[in-house]
């Protein structure tokens, strides 16, 4: 049966939708129609997907002048944030009711997972993050900790609440021992017997591109180390952590190509060159031939970008920012599959990136642990394994 599917991402950043993005690819595949509903910066990259996208009431982190997350700011405009919140459960009341799909996906997002349950909507959510933990930094007063646990327990216990009404529960990361999330993947027996692991949703895998040499040819790269800086998070953030890599790298001294993006789906910029090693770029259509053809990944730690680099086997430097708990978690679980390092970005200094640039790229065991993980964990093809559980649900 030929059904409609209503995908509702969370707009902050690109990772939650890249993985709807690619739930939808293997629906339209199966001859299933999507839609998506959606806000920010998300909008942009699933309209460049190819896909048509509602657009929704905006609901964003404050961000400081650095990139990072400004928990103050965040819990200050809580008033608004409610009020938005209930703005975007309204529209996608509306939406759901208009369109009347046969199953709501609803990636981390709350909204669209109430909506389905009051229109009595088959709906799956799709979560890497099961426990919230709120960034926080050392030198916070007594006064923010307790906001901070107030509104965690909050929002655990809203989202409790509504997560245990999904039909299905899909976690896009790796079981044991490779889960990159594991921090943040607690669940108790309510949820458990509708929790699935396909392994992380990325919308290409290694084997569907050309070999790593014929890559590096086509690119025209010569007998030296390509390097990805591919930062995650929102555009701030984004822009903020390639800003301070460009600037760092320029005062060092490696023998390497660098290729910085600021993962801008909206831009239209042209890439640019900052000198003869480096170049930086809005965007990066062939990210995938790039990561395949790349001995180094440099990122945030988002958990996306964190997979993508183990399915291609990329030993990573991870730069996380010190108040994001989140990521800090993530990337200590790339450190004990021993493909990769933790830098704290606020820490970074040129010699602390060399240093660590220098080790991950000639280090052969940080890169024979990377090609090993990618050959465990390359028989997840979580996009057909999601798929199929989720079409369950109609066949029952």
């Amino acid at each position: 049966m030929l059904m409609l599917v209503y995908l509702a991402p969370c707009g902050i950043g690109l990772g939650h939708a890249a993985r709807s993005v690619a739930l939808a690819k293997e629906l339209v595949r199966r001859g299933h129609e999507v839609i998506f509903s959606t806000y920010g910066e998300a909008i942009n990259y699933v309209k460049r997907s190819g896909f048509t996208v509602l657009g929704s009431y905006s609901l964003e982190y404050a961000h400081k002048e650095d990139g990072s997350i400004d928990l103050e700011g965040t819990i200050a405009q809580g008033p608004k944030s409610l009020y938005l919140f209930c703005r975007q459960v309204g529209a996608e009341l509306y939406y759901t009711g208009v369109l009347n799909p046969d199953i709501v996906i609803s990636d981390s997002r709350l909204s669209s997972s109430i909506a389905a349950i009051v229109r009595g909507i088959p709906n799956v959510l799709v979560i890497n993050q099961l426990l919230i933990i709120l960034p926080l930094s050392e030198k916070r007063s007594e006064k923010i900790k307790k906001a901070k646990g107030f509104v965690e327990r909050l929002l655990l216990e809203l989202m409790a609440e509504v997560w245990k009404k999904s039909s299905k529960i899909i976690i896009p990361d790796f079981p044991p021992p490779y889960t990159i999330s594991k921090q943040n993947l607690i669940f108790n027996d309510d949820l458990a017997d509708k929790v699935v692991f396909t392994g992380p949703l990325i919308l290409k895998y290694p084997d569907e591109l050309p070999s790593k040499k014929s890559l590096r040819e086509k690119l025209g790269l010569e007998d030296k180390p390509l390097i990805l800086v591919s930062p995650s998070g929102t555009k701030s953030e984004k822009r903020a952590l390639a800003n301070k890599l460009i600037n760092l790298f320029k005062e060092i001294d490696i023998d390497a190509y660098i290729i910085i993006s600021y993962g801008d789906a909206s831009s239209r910029e042209m890439p640019y060159k900052i000198n003869e090693k480096i170049i930086a770029t809005p965007w990066l259509d062939n990210k995938y031939e790039i990561l395949k053809a790349a001995d180094l990944l440099v990122c945030h730690g988002g958990h996306t970008t964190l997979a993508e680099g183990m399915y291609y086997g990329v030993p990573m430097l991870i730069i996380p920012s010190k108040s994001h708990t989140e990521r800090l978690g993530n990337a200590q679980s790339i450190v004990e599959l021993g493909m990769g390092k933790l830098l704290i970005q606020e820490g970074l200094t040129p010699e602390t990136l060399r240093d660590a640039v220098i080790d991950l790229i000639y280090n052969q065991g940080v890169i024979e642990s990377a090609k090993q993980v990618a050959k465990e964990i390359s028989k997840f093809k979580a996009a057909e394994i999601a798929i199929d559980e989720i079409l369950k649900l109609q066949e029952g």
